[in-house]
């Protein structure tokens, strides 16, 4: 009897779990853009008068210096991170259970994708997770162009991500603005005057090393999506 005798390829479970992480983060955005906007209010900014060259005439300006926040994440904010994460983590450990299901020819449990940042630490995990002798060396060598230690930064930032603590403080990152003088305005008058600089500020929320939750997220799932696809044609 072969040992996929049903219609659905063998990765079908680990495209759903990707569908998952697509559903949370959708959930997730607009809770993103509220934390946003609720944040907004509380960053401030110094003002000050320069002066730029700017096709070789000077201009006076007023550049707003914003500043950066970190605010708790709302719980749920937190939760939805999580799943996006958990989602495609598993996504990968059901790729390499199909893997090692179909090089070993039997069902081989508690597997998992190894996630390493060095290459001792790679081999351990091979042992650890049974993918030594159950995996095509053809296999391991494909999942370890995938490991941090070989330059892959998504599976770091997916293992980096996993850690709760990292979503449970965002940072609030205020990018800078600039204002132009209007014609005829002088330098009391410019530093003196009130401007509406909040109405420019942009809002990034960002994980604790900088990289945007929204963003970041998009690009493991389409990491994760690729990963998938690239394996598809592996199960014959």
């Amino acid at each position: 009897m072969p040992l996929y005798s049903f219609a659905m390829h063998p990765l079908d479970g680990a495209n759903e779990r990707v569908n998952g992480a697509r559903e949370r983060l959708d959930e997730l955005k607009p809770h993103v853009q509220a934390f946003r906007v609720e944040k907004r209010s509380s960053i401030t900014y110094d003002r000050r008068p320069e002066t730029i060259i700017l096709n070789g005439q000077q201009k006076r300006v007023v550049i707003g210096t914003a500043s950066t926040r970190i605010f708790p994440a709302p719980l749920k904010l937190s939760r939805l991170i999580g799943e996006v994460i958990q989602h495609l983590r598993t996504a990968l450990d059901y790729l390499v259970y199909e893997l090692t299901r179909y090089d070993a020819k039997s069902i081989i449990e508690h597997t998992q994708f190894p996630v390493a940042d060095c290459e001792k630490t790679f081999k351990q995990l091979l042992s650890r997770y049974r993918l030594k002798g159950n995996l095509s060396p053809e296999h391991i060598a494909t999942i370890e162009r995938l490991q941090p230690y070989k330059g892959c930064n998504w599976t770091k930032w997916l293992a980096e991500f996993s850690n709760p603590d990292k979503h449970k403080a965002l940072t609030a990152v205020a990018s800078p603005v600039t204002f132009s003088p209007s014609p005829g305005s002088t330098e009391a008058i410019l530093a003196d005057k009130k401007m509406d600089m909040e109405g420019d500020i942009t809002i990034r929320i960002t994980f604790s090393d900088g990289t945007p939750v929204v963003e970041g997220l998009e690009q493991l799932v389409s990491q994760v999506t690729k990963t998938l696809i690239d394996f598809n044609s592996e199960f014959k």
